[in-house]
Order: structure tokens, then C-alpha cells, then sequence
């Protein structure tokens, strides 16, 4: 029965087979496309930047022989203190991110890169 009712719709429609789509299918394919949006790349690059830079800050704290590594005086206290600051931003503003994420999806752009970037650098 759903077989016939096909065919008679088929029919209806006075549709033939073809070897390519039909124009009207084209057009309507086409109409419903909409414009091709190209989303910046600017706040994951500086997210990236910003992680590789804050991950090497925590990275150099723990590495002996490191410029800031430990007994290293006044310069692993103002970079130790810089990178540790760096991460407990980076970690505020990925809980905002995670709750803004509608209104403000660039800002989740650039803290999941930075997060990702620290993980991958203190991982390694």
C-alpha cells in the first residue's frame, strides 16, 4: 500500500528520472546555504601564545638550572610569581568562559587554547 501511495504522488508530481538533479532541487538546496562566515583566529593564537608562555613560566619553577628555577633569588620570584598569577588567571577566566560561553564564544576560543597550551607544556 505505501508503495502505491508513492507512485501516485510520483506521478502527481510528473517526476522522470534523471541522470543529474533537477534545477528546482538545486535552487532550493542553494537558497537554504547561508553565507559562509570565516571566524577570526586572532583569540586562539593569542590564548596559545599566552599558555606557551605561562606554561614555560610553571615549567622553569620546578626545572633546576632553569634562568627562574628554584634558588634563583629575585628573578624566579618575580617570574615564579608571574607564571603562578598567569594560571590561577587562566583557570578564572576558563570558569568564565564556561559560563559565558553563548554570549562570548571567542572568550572560549582563547581559555580552552591557554589551558590546553599550559596542560601540554607542563605534561611534557
Amino acid at each position: 500500500m505505501p508503495l502505491n501511495r508513492f507512485d501516485q504522488r510520483l506521478t502527481q508530481m510528473q517526476w522522470q528520472p534523471q541522470a543529474g538533479p533537477s534545477p528546482q532541487i538545486v535552487d532550493s538546496v542553494m537558497a537554504t546555504r547561508g553565507p559562509i562566515v570565516i571566524r577570526g583566529v586572532e583569540s586562539t593564537l593569542a590564548g596559545a601564545i599566552l599558555g606557551i608562555l605561562i606554561g614555560v613560566g610553571l615549567k622553569g619553577i620546578i626545572t633546576p638550572g632553569a634562568p627562574w628555577g628554584p634558588e634563583t633569588g629575585l628573578t624566579g620570584l618575580l617570574v615564579g610569581g608571574a607564571a603562578l598569577g598567569g594560571a590561577a588567571g587562566s583557570l578564572i577566566l576558563a570558569g568564565l568562559a564556561i559560563l559565558r560561553h553563548r554570549e562570548k564564544p571567542r572568550l572560549m576560543q582563547f581559555a580552552s587554547m591557554n589551558l590546553l597550551m599550559i596542560v601540554m607544556l607542563l605534561l611534557s
